[in-house]
């Protein structure tokens, strides 16, 4: 190598390691710009000091805190609670019903010891019972006591709840001031033209186990019959054997039945005080009758006594009392017999006990 060229050579190699120390230097400006060669200028009250302890203010007071609590909604909680007092009732509903239904369902199911039990309870001391268990009740132990007029058709009416209906008559009942039950009978009429009024003739007492007979009404049946016409002699034949047949049921479920003018299970036995005064024209067709028929006989015992006798040992005795009041002493002999029957039987002698006015 000749001078020249390695002075040359001298030369790049100087100028190489200038180029080198140019990108180190450029280097180290890059990778720490914040280095002691220049510093950022920083405002004096953001400057975060070397270990101070940064510590958020406080700023929560009491005002604060009560502003941000969690509060109620009035309108929300009546709501709710009128929900719950809702509920509440349809629970309390829906349990009286299901109670009502199971109640129910034991009186469909009960014979009649276990009805008249639970009439005493319902009925006569009066516990709560809903008004469809009431009427299912009194419905069910109807029944029982009408049982012998199934072989008539007895079934439930369709115009009224408290109605009963047969082939020969119809049966009302309802309960009455002491909660006894009070049978009803309406007999059709053989002339439609007239109507009826119903007959209040049964009077039962569960509470005392005894039913009445209103015998008034008994003799009403007479007078619609042989005066009035609008009843048949074998309407209230029948009517008068169907209602034996009730109070012998009604024995038989423990019932005591008071004497009646309807009895006719045994002889008759009977004085019978009637409205009307006895007359002459009275006793002068009696007679006449009398002596028509030779079974039968008529006899003046004094001036105040008569007694007509009649066929099967049966006689009447006819008295006027000081008050002008006509009484007669019935004997069926020993044949058993209702006053019904026996006046049916001896029609000519109804104008004593009852007639038109």
């Amino acid at each position: 190598m000749n001078e020249h060229d390695e002075a040359e050579w001298t030369k790049n190699e100087e100028q190489t390691e200038d180029h080198e120390e140019t990108n180190t230097s450029l280097e180290e400006q890059t990778s720490n710009p914040l280095d002691d060669t220049e510093e950022i200028p920083m405002l004096e009250e953001t400057k975060i000091h070397e270990k101070e302890k940064v510590t958020p203010t406080n700023t929560n007071t009491a005002e604060n805190t009560h502003a941000y609590e969690i509060t109620e909604n009035p309108g929300y909680l009546e709501g709710k609670e009128q929900d719950h007092q809702d509920i509440v009732s349809l629970i309390e509903t829906a349990e009286a019903e299901l109670a009502d239904l199971r109640m129910r369902k034991d009186l469909i199911e009960s014979d009649f010891p276990q009805l008249l039990e639970s009439y005493d309870r319902f009925i006569l001391n009066e516990e709560p019972i809903s008004t469809i268990g009431k009427t299912s009740l009194i419905e069910y132990f109807t029944y029982e006591l009408l049982k012998p007029l199934n072989d008539i058709g007895l079934e439930r009416s369709n115009s009224a709840y408290d109605t009963w209906k047969t082939r020969h008559f119809s049966i009302n009942y309802t309960l009455n001031g002491q909660n006894e039950l009070v049978f009803s009978f309406v007999l059709p009429t053989i002339d439609q033209r007239y109507q009826v009024e119903s007959m209040s003739l049964l009077n039962v007492s569960p509470e005392t186990m005894e039913i009445n007979v209103q015998d008034d009404r008994v003799l009403s049946l007479i007078r619609h019959w042989s005066v009035d016409r609008v009843f048949s002699a074998g309407q209230i034949t029948i009517f008068n054997h169907k209602l034996n047949q009730l109070l012998a049921h009604a024995r038989t479920l423990g019932f005591t039945v008071n004497q009646t003018l309807l009895d006719n299970t045994k002889p008759l036995r009977l004085n019978l005080q009637s409205e009307f005064e006895l007359t002459n024209e009275v006793l002068d067709d009696i007679f006449i009758v009398a002596m028509k028929n030779p079974s039968y006989d008529m006899e003046k015992i004094n001036e105040t006594t008569y007694q007509v006798r009649l066929d099967k040992g049966q006689s009447l005795t006819i008295t006027t009392n000081e008050k002008d009041q006509t009484v007669l002493s019935i004997s069926s002999g020993d044949y058993p017999r209702s006053v019904i029957d026996f006046f049916i039987n001896y029609e000519f002698l109804v104008p004593l006990m009852v007639r038109k006015s």
